[in-house]
Formats: structure tokens, C-alpha cells, sequence
């Protein structure tokens, strides 16, 4: 049965009349348009991963000659009687390989817990170890493989992954491999899968998404001191952060195959010592997060830069009121300017409240004069501002944390960072913006939208610190230099719509990242000033601003990397793509 069939046969007794209409698509050759919209209604089913992984993990591997493959091994530690009773299953997951060039060492704390196995490729080791990292050291220097995979002995590798693994091996470069995941349910389903980003220092930091199913080159790793006594989860994220952070630190390399299956939960766990670990490698104090992740505090420094706040605004008082109010009267960072940029205010309350806020010396008020043009107005805003740092933000916007400033500039004197967003939350406390994703919807779209407050969401992405292609420059901070190098905002193609967006991706063609800052949160009444682009209107002037960004940046073929190819374009809520 051909991978097409079997979606569709799975879709039909859920949505017939959409199936039906699917079917007549096909049949009058309108063959994108079925498959596509069959795509979407799978996306919907609650087997949607058991559909993708018959359409896809079957022939995610390339055909390629094992003999010209480089071995790899693995490594389960049994830690007590609990790990052994899973480690039978552990072991016939990497017996059942296709994938034939691989060796197997285990190790135990107690030499009882592991019985003599009959296949020479099996190395039981007989030397009882205190610990894993004890273990994992001595295993690193007995392996004559170049590669080593640390299984969890609760773990199963899924069919293929020790080929996919080795077929990732690139002999010009030495890397740590990291691939996806998925849980095994109550009833031994593989369920739940996590299609990870590519390498982003700072999400290895807040968050452990590559421990659980790594592949570590052995030769580098064997020279990274392995501390004991720790607990068996740490001990390997000790090993990947000496091999990663630090000077002489080795790249990491996504292997997009869905190579192990955890227990369920085992992504959140809370794992002793990580905070203590993410200090020593950091060199950065850190305190534990939500869901088993860990919030860096970068520093400021002594002396606070000045920030330009700007807010751009055409009368709505009521809007203008609490946003001034938040930033002026509700900010914990001192060294701010406020920065109202009229655009031909009428209302006579707005012209009391801007006369009135003039009299605050941290306050300036610049006219423009013009048709609306929200790329001008604050580009022309920022050549009246001050400070070495801009902060861009709506008049729509409205402070409920202090910090929220504080926070953002931590990350944005960073000497790597460009754009730094907040985490903006709609009145109901949904997740407005936690990032942006470039190639959503064919152009870009918010990551997580609509997420309660709170809730994990995708594997807590909205909850951690970490790189994002693009943020909303309804709250966005960046250093003034850096923001005047790439030539700010595009007043002449993208007046309103994606200009943001794509100052975001000039910064980060210029080698700067951009950051994503959860713990800097605001209410976001999105859009509410300027009308939506969608409204009848906007919507010309909005489709010629697509154009703009679409021909300048091609997002229907931009690989974004802290999305995976494996999640639905086509949506803001992460979900599998059939």
C-alpha cells in the first residue's frame, strides 16, 4: 500500500466529506491541491505521528554501501534493578539494527544486574562502577570505535537510527551528532515526537535536548574530565558540555531522524546538579525553570547603557496611556529615554497627555508629520534617540513585570546578539509572540501562538531562552550601531508589514543572533492601533509588501533552524506535517 493511500484510508472515516472532496481533486488531476489538503487533515488526526512515521521514517535513510559507513557504538549503564529489568528491551533494540557495524558495552553497578550475553559484538563488562560517568569515562577508552552512543537503559533506539547516525558522520569535520525523539506510551506506542532545532548554545543551556540521543566522537571526549558521583542523567550532559562550550569547542551536527524512544516525561525531567553544571560551564549564575529547564542570568554591566524607548503613535489615548505609564512608572531599568513619535495626533486629550509628558525630562516628543509609514517613523525616531540601545515598541503594548527591560538588555549587550524579543501575551494570557519562524504560511509566522500561559506547549519552547530567526518588533531591543549598519527598517517596500522581520534577518546575515527572552513578558492587544493587515483596507498595500519580503528572502524555501522540516508550515501551533 502506497504511503498516500494509507493516509488517505485513515482520513476517510474521520473527515468523509473532506476526503471526498480530496478524491475528486485527484481524480481531476488538481493533484497538489488533494495532496496538500490531505496533508492538513492527517495533520489533524490524533494518529497523525503514526502516519508520518509510515510516510516518512521509513525512507528517511539514503541508500548508501554499509562497508563505506564508520562502525558505531553504544553504551548502556544499569544503575539498579530497575534499569535492568528495561535493559532486555535496550539491548534488542541495538540487536535488531540493520545496521550491522556496531558493538555494545554495557555496564553496571552491580555485575549481578547484567547477564552474559552470546553475541561477540556485546561487551559485558565485569568491573562493577560506581557511577555512569565512571563507567562512561572507562568505556571512551576501551572503544575502538570512532563514535559512541550513550543509551539510557529506559531507552530503545528506533529502527534505522544507528544508520542514520553513521550515515551523518562527515570524515572532514568532528561533531557531536544529535538526533529526534520520541516517548513510548502506556500500551508501548511511539507517540509524541520531538523535531528538535539545530544547534543553539543557548537552548543547550536552559534546556537538555540532546542527551537523550547523541552520538559523541570518542577521540575528543575521551580528554573531558568526567566528574563522578553525579547522577546518571548528568553524567552525560557533562560530557557534551565539555566537548561543546568552552574554547576548542566542537560543533554539533542535527541528524533529522527520530533515532531513540524515551519513557514518557523523560524531556522534563528534573535532573540534580544541572543548574550547578550550567554555572561551572557558563561561568553565569542560573536558577531552575519550568519543566525541568534552567534560567541563565546573564549580567549587566556596572554602568547601565542608556535605552531609547520608542513608541510610535496616532491619538488613541487610551492605548498611548498605558503603555507610556508602564514605561515610565513600572520599569525597573533607570537608564531609559522615552521616545513618543506623533504621527499627526488630532484628538485634543492625545495633545494634553503628549504636552504633559513632555514635562518628564526622560521624555521627547518628535513629530512626523506624514502618511502612516511605520518603517519612517521609527527609523526617523531613532535618529532623535540618545542612547546606544533602541527598544521598538507599540502603543499597544502594556508592562506587567518590572524586569521586563532589565531582561532584555541582558541579552542584547551580548557581543553576538542582534535582536532581542519578549514573550507578548494576548489579554487572555495566550501566547501572542514567542519568536518568529521564517517560511510559515509562506512567509513568517509566531511561533506558539495561542499557547495558555504556562502550558509546555511544544517541549516548552515558548518557556526557554534561545535562538530565534526573527522577533516582533512590537517589543524589541537591539544595540542603535547595529540597528543603523543594516540600514534599519525598509521604509520603501515594507512600510508596515515585515519590516521587522526582515531587520531581523539582516542582523543575522551580518553574523548577529537573535534572541528570544521569555522571562521579559507583556500584554500584547496586537494590532489594535493600526487596524489588521487582513482587513479590506490594508489588504492591498499587504500583498505588495508580501511580494517584497517573498522576493527578498524566499521563505517557501528558507530552511529555518529552530523549526525542523518534519512540523506543519502551514501552522503557528507545532504539529506534525504528513
Amino acid at each position: 500500500m502506497s504511503p498516500r493511500l494509507r493516509v488517505y484510508l485513515a482520513v476517510l472515516p474521520k473527515r468523509p466529506i473532506k476526503a471526498m472532496a480530496i478524491a475528486w481533486w485527484w481524480i481531476t488531476r488538481r493533484r497538489a491541491r488533494a495532496w496538500g489538503h490531505l496533508r492538513t487533515a492527517a495533520a489533524e488526526l490524533p494518529n497523525s505521528y503514526s502516519l508520518w512515521l509510515h510516510v516518512h521514517q521509513s525512507v528517511a535513510l539514503a541508500q548508501a554501501n554499509e562497508a563505506e559507513l564508520p562502525p558505531i557504538a553504544v553504551h548502556v549503564h544499569v544503575a539498579g534493578r530497575e534499569d535492568a529489568y528495561a535493559l532486555i528491551a535496550a539491548v534488542d533494540s541495538v540487536r535488531t539494527q540493520t545496521f550491522a557495524r556496531w558493538s555494545l558495552y554495557l555496564t553496571s553497578t552491580d555485575c549481578s544486574l547484567i547477564e552474559p550475553v552470546r553475541d561477540p559484538r556485546i561487551h559485558s563488562l565485569p568491573t562493577a562502577f560506581p557511577d555512569r560517568a565512571t563507567a562512561l569515562a572507562h568505556v571512551l577508552k576501551e572503544a575502538k570505535e570512532a563514535w559512541l552512543i550513550p543509551l539510557s537503559a529506559d531507552c530503545e533506539l528506533t529502527p534505522g537510527a544507528l544508520e542514520a547516525f553513521s550515515q551523518a558522520v562527515d570524515p572532514k569535520q568532528t561533531a557531536v551528532l544529535y538526533a529526534d525523539q520520541d516517548e513510548l506510551n502506556a500500551t508501548g506506542q511511539r507517540s509524541n515526537p520531538w523535531f528538535k532545532p539545530g544547534w543553539d548554545k543557548d537552548l543547550f543551556l536552559a534546556q537538555d535536548y540532546l542527551s537523550l540521543a547523541c552520538a559523541i566522537p570518542v577521540e575528543p571526549a575521551r580528554s573531558v574530565q568526567m566528574n563522578s558521583g553525579g547522577s546518571d542523567a548528568l553524567a552525560v550532559q557533562i560530557l557534551l558540555a565539555g566537548l561543546l562550550i568552552g574554547p576548542g569547542a566542537l560543533p554539533a551536527r542535527h541528524v533529522p531522524y527520530v533515532a531513540v524512544s524515551t519513557p514518557a516525561g523523560a524531556w522534563c525531567s528534573k535532573i540534580a546538579g544541572r543548574a550547578e553544571l550550567v554555572r561551572a560551564v557558563a561561568g553565569l549564575p542560573s536558577s531552575a525553570g519550568p519543566f525541568g529547564t534552567i534560567a541563565v542570568h546573564y549580567p549587566l554591566p556596572d554602568t547601565l547603557p542608556q535605552v531609547s524607548v520608542i513608541i510610535p503613535t496616532r491619538d488613541r489615548l487610551d492605548l498611548l496611556a498605558t503603555s507610556v505609564e508602564g514605561v515610565l512608572h513600572n520599569t525597573d531599568y533607570p537608564a531609559i529615554e522615552l521616545i513618543i513619535a506623533d504621527n499627526d495626533s488630532v484628538e485634543p486629550e492625545t495633545l494634553d497627555f503628549l504636552r504633559h509628558c513632555a514635562r518628564d525630562p526622560r521624555v521627547k516628543i518628535v513629530r512626523w508629520p506624514h502618511p502612516y509609514n511605520y518603517s519612517a517613523i521609527n527609523n526617523f525616531a531613532v535618529g532623535e534617540a540618545g542612547g546606544s540601545y533602541i527598544c521598538l515598541l507599540n502603543n499597544d503594548t502594556e508592562v506587567i513585570d518590572r524586569a521586563w527591560l532589565r531582561e532584555m538588555m541582558a541579552h542584547a549587550v551580548r557581543p553576538d546578539v542582534g535582536a532581542v524579543g519578549a514573550r507578548l501575551l494576548y489579554p487572555d494570557r495566550s501566547i501572542q509572540h514567542a519568536g518568529v519562524v521564517v517560511g510559515m504560511g509562506n512567509a513568517a509566522g509566531h511561533a506558539h501562538r495561542g499557547l495558555p500561559e504556562g502550558e509546555p506547549g511544544y517541549f516548552a519552547q515558548a518557556l526557554v531562552a534561545r535562538e530565534a530567526t526573527a522577533v516582533t518588533a512590537a517589543c524589541l531591543v537591539v544595540a542603535k550601531d547595529r540597528f543603523e549598519v543594516v540600514g534599519g527598517l525598509d521604509e520603501d517596500g515594507l512600510a508596515i508589514a515585515y519590516n521587522d522581520i526582515d531587520l531581523c534577518l539582516k542582523l543575522r546575515r551580518k553574523g548577529w543572533r537573535n534572541i528570544y527572552v521569555p522571562q521579559a513578558v507583556m500584554i500584547h492587544h496586537e494590532s489594535k492601533s493600526r487596524g489588521m493587515d487582513f482587513a479590506d483596507e490594508n489588504l492591498a498595500r499587504y500583498r505588495r509588501e508580501l511580494a517584497v519580503f517573498q522576493q527578498r528572502w524566499n521563505p517557501a524555501d528558507f530552511a529555518d533552524p529552530t523549526h525542523h522540516r518534519s512540523l506543519d508550515q502551514s501552522s503557528e501551533q507545532y504539529r506534525v506535517a504528513i
